[in-house]
């Protein structure tokens, strides 16, 4: 399996498809083995670095507390590693985060910056409401497959859950194990905490598309919104009827939109 050592920790990492290189950074818990069917569009037409953060999956699980930004800087190394000088950047939830720092701390590896699902920050965030903190507070304290059941409903939108339980049960299967104890999550859960870019947005000088679910529940797409009012010259795409996971639920719709960004003037 493909491990880089870097100058911080050592790295898995996986390498999908042929391109202009796309490094796509993942969410909360997220392993490599998740959203595959993304990977797969994506990798039609662009060369996707796709990795483990620390404390999860397979990538070195260091038992002290970090910054999203440490986790910015993970990347930078993980791409000086591997001589990927810049690339494209798709940053999800968590990894929305780290994407943002990424371009404010090192803005020269950063080609085209797009953000899904994510927020600038707890201190200016459009708070989710009570019945999804409740459902993902909950989820928190469960093992890894029956925390995934659990957060079916803050993940996927109303009609998803309706219509298409095949989708979910393929999520489920492919998020089953991410090699992640408590401890591990409450690390990266602390640094999604102390996230706040608020304040330094205007400062992001790459073209950036901003994505959403329009009915995610998790992080509220008012945030999308936010981020992109924050981005000078940054544009919105919001997608209808999709929640957190809009990436599975359209990802057709949401690759072309990707690939068409990426590869556009």
């Amino acid at each position: 399996m493909p491990h880089v050592q870097t100058n911080r920790l050592r790295i898995y990492y996986e390498i999908h498809g042929s391109g202009e290189p796309l490094v796509l950074i993942r969410g909360l818990g997220s392993a490599c083995d998740s959203a595959p069917q993304l990977v797969e569009k994506l990798a039609d037409s662009l060369r996707v670095l796709s990795f483990d953060n620390r404390c999860v999956g397979l990538t070195d699980q260091p038992q002290q507390s970090f910054t999203v930004a440490d986790m910015a800087d993970d990347t930078a190394a993980l791409m000086d590693a591997l001589k990927v000088e810049s690339a494209h950047v798709l940053g999800i939830s968590l990894g929305g985060m780290i994407a943002q720092e990424l371009a404010l701390r090192h803005p020269q590896k950063v080609r085209r910056l797009a953000l899904a699902c994510t927020h600038a920050g707890v201190r200016t965030c459009v708070r989710s409401p009570a019945w999804a903190s409740q459902i993902f507070n909950e989820a928190s304290e469960m093992p890894r497959p029956e925390a995934r059941r659990h957060s079916v409903p803050i993940l996927f939108s109303r009609k998803t859950i309706r219509e298409r339980p095949d989708i979910i049960e393929e999520m489920l299967q492919t998020a089953m194990n991410n090699n992640q104890s408590k401890a591990s999550y409450l690390l990266q859960l602390g640094a999604a905490l102390t996230h706040d870019t608020y304040d330094r947005l205007h400062e992001v000088k790459r073209r950036t598309l901003v994505l959403t679910g329009a009915e995610d529940v998790l992080i509220d797409p008012g945030n999308s919104r936010l981020i992109a009012e924050r981005i000078p010259g940054a544009r919105l795409v919001e997608f209808e009827e999709t929640g957190h996971v809009f990436f599975l639920e359209r990802v057709d719709e949401v690759s072309r939109a990707l690939i068409d960004f990426f590869q556009g003037e």
